[in-house]
């Protein structure tokens, strides 16, 4: 890396990790103002409250920064060509792709970071933020892990692997115990809400009494759990938050019990791309940016970056509601707006202007 590789690239980077800053300390303060009606709820307070914001971070911080990406790129490049060194750049015969790639050199192990920081860190820290923050809210009597969600009621204990789309419930285990000793154990394959209260489906039930171990297959079983559709909605969507790893098991999990996988492969191939997306994003800030000022004023190349910008992240949030409605395969549908931008930020740095 050569010294005009690490000064454009100083320059980028230090602006994008300033963006990200500010745009994590406003969202932080907005959801925060947002989260403050649940004080109250159950044992939540303002101390709560606080160390939850904290646990949410890393995510805003993960979800904002290819907007981040695009901003801190734009500002940084369009600064560079306002005193005229990007100009002074190409006349030393440095290529437009020469002082993209530049930035590149040091922004994407940033970008690679950041992925990591997505599949590693952020999906564990809030299923632990969601298991605080239910525990707390129902007194205690919800947890959420990492491998799914466990309820206590009274000397039970239920657990439940999945969360599905239409509110159901599979893969259900019930411990019931009277103290210390076990008295049954239960396994459903289905559990669906009806009138108040949940029916499990295909219950295989284990019962211990008198010193004999009772087997019995029920078609259908009543539970009262303290668990509603609208806690199903919320849970449902665990798998937005799932790693690449987890998307997969569960993939296959719904491939296997004849579900639909669609939304669960479009999330995969989207996050798969996301590192992709995000040089997309810095391609676009920095292929409106060059050019003479006589023709166009650097203030309207950064807004028209801007607007490009926020023209492909738009395609990229329709893009897969319009592959599954469409019933196109779901790597179009993550793909597509990426290699459509991509080519386009390609031309315009390219173009003669």
């Amino acid at each position: 890396m050569g010294i005009l590789d690490k000064y454009v690239g100083k320059q980028v980077l230090l602006t994008i990790v300033l963006v990200s800053f500010f745009l994590l300390m406003l969202t932080g303060l907005i959801t925060f103002i947002d989260q403050m009606r649940y004080i109250g709820r159950g044992e939540i307070d303002f101390a709560f409250l606080i160390g939850y914001l904290c646990l949410q971070l890393p995510g805003l911080f993960v979800l904002f920064f290819p907007i981040a990406v695009l901003l801190g790129g734009v500002i940084a490049l369009g600064m560079l060509a306002r005193s005229s060194e990007l100009i002074i750049l190409q006349s030393i015969g440095i290529s437009r792709a020469g002082i993209v790639f530049s930035a590149l050199k040091l922004v994407f192990p940033l970008i690679l970071l950041v992925f990591a920081l997505g599949e590693v860190v952020v999906p564990r820290v809030e299923q632990y933020a969601a298991n605080q923050y239910n525990r707390y809210a129902a007194n205690g009597n919800i947890s959420i892990t990492y491998d799914g969600l466990w309820l206590r009621e009274g000397e039970s204990f239920i657990g439940v692997r999945y969360t599905m789309s239409d509110n159901s419930l599979m893969d259900i285990v019930r411990y019931d115990f009277n103290g210390d000793e076990l008295v049954s154990v239960s396994q459903a394959k289905r559990g669906t809400y009806e009138d108040g209260s949940w029916i499990m489906h295909d219950v295989t039930k284990i019962i211990y009494a008198a010193g004999e171990v009772v087997p019995v297959h029920l078609a259908e079983e009543k539970w009262w759990l303290n668990l509603n559709p609208e806690r199903v909605q919320i849970l449902g969507l665990k798998g937005i938050n799932l790693t690449i790893e987890g998307l997969l098991d569960y993939i296959n999990y719904l491939d296997d019990n004849g579900q639909d996988s669609a939304s669960y492969r479009l999330e995969l191939y989207n996050k798969i791309m996301a590192p992709f997306t995000m040089v997309v994003m810095l391609l676009l800030a920095a292929s409106t940016v060059f050019g003479p000022l006589r023709t166009v004023t650097m203030g309207a190349r950064i807004v028209a970056g801007i607007v490009l910008g926020f023209g492909f992240y738009v395609a990229n949030q329709f893009g897969a509601p319009f592959a599954l409605v469409s019933r196109l395969p779901p790597i179009i549908g993550a793909t597509l707006p990426s290699f459509l931008f991509f080519c386009l930020a390609l031309y315009l740095l390219r173009a003669k202007t």
